[in-house]
């Protein structure tokens, strides 16, 4: 007995075991993870991601990746630019893996990469900001492997949002130097953010809210130290320029054209979403138990019993003031989720593009879990308890994992991963937001087929084919002549001749690409992109790394001058 005391106390002490020892236990949960939710099962999302992860692989095998493609295989061959609204930099690695394998395995290795990621990121956070590695790897565990993600990540397949889990903790790092720590590391609030925006803007618009919660709450400490405020405005001008590769083409986009996410009803209202009470207090208290209930968010029952140690402490110091105010925001944001928060009403109701006010839910998971580790840790003051802490609630989340992985599979073994994209599925592009508004529908592609329309009868178009995202067709014509193509429009669209002349390319009145020729020709059609987007493209770039090249230099300059101390 007395040499395992000796081992505990052994690794306790050794500074440079503790993530070490955090790091196994993610790995092995995380690996747990993996084999009980396989073979994976399409959740709500999953077809839409599977077809964005494919796009991104045939770009780069076809060599159409710069500036920028449309996954030209979508909608029955007219094409669907997802890419333009919905950002691929975190898929581009996993699909590189997915050109070499297949799509699931691209998929699969990108959950477990930001599984880990996740663990990671809030570990160092958490022992950062709290100075306690048994929170760090308490919270760590508790915000991977929280009840909502695992929704997220699995009955919904909401890989978005999934991934900018990820990427919560780096931000809060980042707010926390500008607010009360070292504020010249402000530049990692603007990779948090950027990432963040890179992956789910959703999400990123919800994180600057949050932000704005937060700076409102420490507004006497900025004040007192106005340089505090001038490096928060560098972070978010530095974020602007390294996100510029999605940010502005989007914009342009949108800015070009309307499209269904402006003017049909896709969604319902936000607080249509809205949470009755039982349904919230169902939601704190679900994850262990398996019920035949298959759908309902909330923050789970391992996150509630932990958040409800703070009534055993009694301690007072100035990490525990500080998570307080998180655990306080976090239960106004459980409170919004609910149909009492007046969110049908101005300014909330400009939030409307969130659809889902659950969404929330994220942020009190984060918020809940450094609180729950924190409380665990006052409570645990020996190594021995500490062992024994860590290794029930390594327990309990593999009963959780277990549990919530039979319902999974049970309510979602019925639906085939492998479906073709078709009508009936709306070829899986989920809520079709980014179709032109002129486009009258998708039965209006289905029935218009793969022709190439004319405004004459004596024009004759001959040999029209597709490969890899070039339209190409023989036209006879003996006058100028307008020419409706079996492609949907987006700015960017281009077409040439045989001689390499460009002709004028626009938008048809059913919302497709249209051109204007009055000679017979070979005529090639493809997304040749936009300036702003070759631009934009550059200017990412140079930002990160230029980026890359002031942290170097502050990090050397930093340990020059400790040195010279």
């Amino acid at each position: 007995m007395d040499s395992i005391d000796r081992i505990i106390n052994r690794v306790a002490i050794n500074k440079k075991n503790h993530f070490w020892v955090f790091f196994a236990i993610l790995l092995l949960l995380t690996s747990i993870m993996m084999y009980l939710y396989s073979p994976l099962y399409p959740g709500h999302d999953l077809h839409f991601h599977f077809v964005r992860i494919q796009a991104l692989m045939t770009a780069l095998t076809d060599g159409n990746f710069y500036p920028s493609y449309i996954d030209y295989a979508s909608a029955n061959g007219y094409g669907y630019f997802t890419k333009a609204f919905y950002s691929d930099v975190i898929l581009i690695p996993f699909a590189i893996i997915g050109c070499f394998t297949s799509v699931l395995v691209a998929y699969q290795t990108l959950i477990f990469a930001i599984t880990v990621l996740c663990g990671i990121f809030t570990y160092k956070t958490v022992n950062y900001i709290l100075q306690n590695h048994i929170a760090a790897l308490i919270s760590a565990l508790l915000y991977t492997f929280c009840f909502y993600r695992l929704l997220d990540l699995y009955f919904r397949a909401a890989l978005g949002e999934v991934i900018s889990f990820t990427f919560v903790p780096l931000v809060f790092l980042g707010l926390y130097h500008i607010i009360r720590g070292d504020y010249k590391k402000w530049y990692i609030l603007s990779i948090g953010f950027g990432l963040m925006i890179f992956t789910h803007v959703i999400s990123s618009v919800l994180m600057f809210l949050t932000i704005l919660v937060f700076l409102l709450i420490y507004n006497k400490r900025l004040r007192q130290e106005p340089q505090r405020i001038g490096y928060l405005f560098l972070a978010g001008f530095v974020t602007l320029l390294i996100t510029a590769y999605y940010l502005y083409p989007m914009l342009e986009q949108m800015l070009s054209n309307s499209f269904y996410y402006k003017t049909r009803n896709i969604t319902e209202p936000v607080e249509a979403g809205a949470k009755e009470l039982h349904w919230i207090i169902w939601g704190m208290f679900t994850g262990i138990v398996h019920t035949k209930q298959i759908f309902v968010p909330g923050i789970g029952v391992l996150l509630t019993m932990f958040i409800f140690l703070r009534l055993f402490i009694y301690e007072k110091n100035k990490e525990l003031k500080l998570v307080d105010t998180l655990l306080i925001v976090g239960f106004v944001y459980v409170f919004a989720v609910s149909t009492f928060f007046p969110w049908g009403y101005f300014p909330f109701k400009l939030l409307n593009f969130i659809q889902l006010p659950w969404r929330l839910y994220e942020f009190s998971s984060f918020f809940f879990a450094v609180a729950g580790g924190y409380f665990v840790a006052l409570l645990l003051k020996t190594n021995k308890r500490q062992l024994i802490g860590v290794s029930s609630i390594v327990l309990l989340l593999i009963v959780m994992l277990s549990s919530d992985s039979t319902l999974y599979k049970e309510s979602r073994s019925f639906q085939s991963l492998y479906v073709a994209p078709v009508l009936a599925n709306r070829y899986h592009l989920g809520g079709l937001e980014y179709f032109p508004d002129k486009l009258p529908s998708l039965e209006f592609i289905e029935e218009r087929g793969d022709v190439v329309i004319t405004d004459r009868a004596d024009i004759t178009v001959e040999n029209l084919t597709k490969a890899k995202g070039i339209t190409q067709f023989d036209v006879r014509v003996d006058d100028m002549t307008t020419l409706e193509l079996p492609l949907v429009y987006y700015k960017g669209y281009q077409a040439k001749t045989s001689s390499g002349e460009y002709l004028p390319v626009s938008e048809s009145e059913n919302g497709l690409v249209q051109i204007e020729t009055a000679k017979s020709d070979k005529i090639n059609v493809y997304y040749g992109g936009t300036l702003v987007q070759k631009i934009s493209w550059l200017i990412s770039l140079l930002s990160l790394l230029a980026l890359c090249v002031y942290i170097f230099i502050n990090k050397r300059n930093n340990k020059i001058n400790s040195l010279k101390a």
